[in-house]
């Protein structure tokens, strides 16, 4: 018995068409498996480092910036901060709540640094806006650099509010720069300071590393490459008589 080959042309499109886009997929995933595992590496050599000063920190290039330990004295405002919209803890609507403290470094005057103080429970109504009670007077603050992996979604405009407290949907420092300087009357640290989480100052500030582990980008990786296999195998004896000739050859070979 001979083996045959005849492509169906529904077949050979479909296959054509969604087995390249399977693989890209299972490819990305591992990609993005191994770039957590990159961030999750660094978090924990910055956890071995001593902390630096935000002057210190500004010394740095910014690329190197992610994750570094921070510690300064902060002097809050309670009225100036703002809500981060939309934040969800464990299934639960809720706000973040970034406070503009004032930092004052030795031989570089005073300066503005956005630190997020944590989470805090919202109404899923949306009807009314929490008040919460930021600490006043000064604080030793021990936090760390956080810089996003990308640009933000927005939608529409997100511009720095003028009148705080507000509720904002991103933290776009790199946006605000300009604005800031003029409304806050000082130097802005350009980046956002996650505060610890045994911090007195914080609100409930367990911060994820990342938002999926790497074992599960593997995870997804295979189910791609998996549909891929049997994309690839469907296509096979769609478009060949190679399971009666197997069998052909299996029943030969046992005679």
């Amino acid at each position: 018995m001979k083996l045959r080959v005849e492509l169906d042309w529904r077949t050979t499109l479909a296959t054509i068409l969604l087995l390249p886009m399977l693989l890209s997929l299972g490819f990305w995933q591992l990609e993005r498996g191994d770039e957590k595992a990159e961030l999750i590496a660094r978090l924990e050599q910055r956890r071995l480092e001593p902390p630096m000063s935000l002057l210190s920190a500004l010394r740095l290039p910014s690329e190197d910036l992610a994750d570094r330990q921070v510690v300064f004295t902060a002097a809050f405002d309670e009225n100036n901060y703002v809500l981060l919209d939309n934040r969800l803890r464990d299934g639960r609507f809720g706000y973040e709540v970034v406070a503009f403290v004032s930092v004052g470094e030795a031989s570089a005057g005073t300066m503005i640094a956005p630190l997020n103080l944590g989470w805090i429970e919202g109404d899923r109504s949306r009807m009314t806006i929490p008040s919460p009670q930021l600490p006043t007077g000064e604080y030793r603050v021990h936090g760390r650099i956080y810089q996003a992996a990308g640009d933000v979604f927005l939608l529409g405009d997100n511009p720095f509010p003028t009148q705080r407290p507000a509720v904002v949907q991103q933290l776009t420092l790199a946006r605000w720069q300009e604005s800031m300087r003029e409304h806050l009357g000082s130097s802005v640290f350009p980046f956002e300071v996650r505060v610890s989480p045994t911090d007195p100052t914080a609100f409930r500030a367990e911060w994820a590393v990342v938002n999926q582990t790497p074992a599960k980008h593997r995870g997804y990786a295979v189910q791609w490459f998996t549909m891929a296999a049997a994309l690839g195998l469907a296509f096979i004896f769609r478009s060949s008589n190679l399971a009666t000739w197997l069998r052909h050859r299996f029943l030969s070979s046992g005679e």
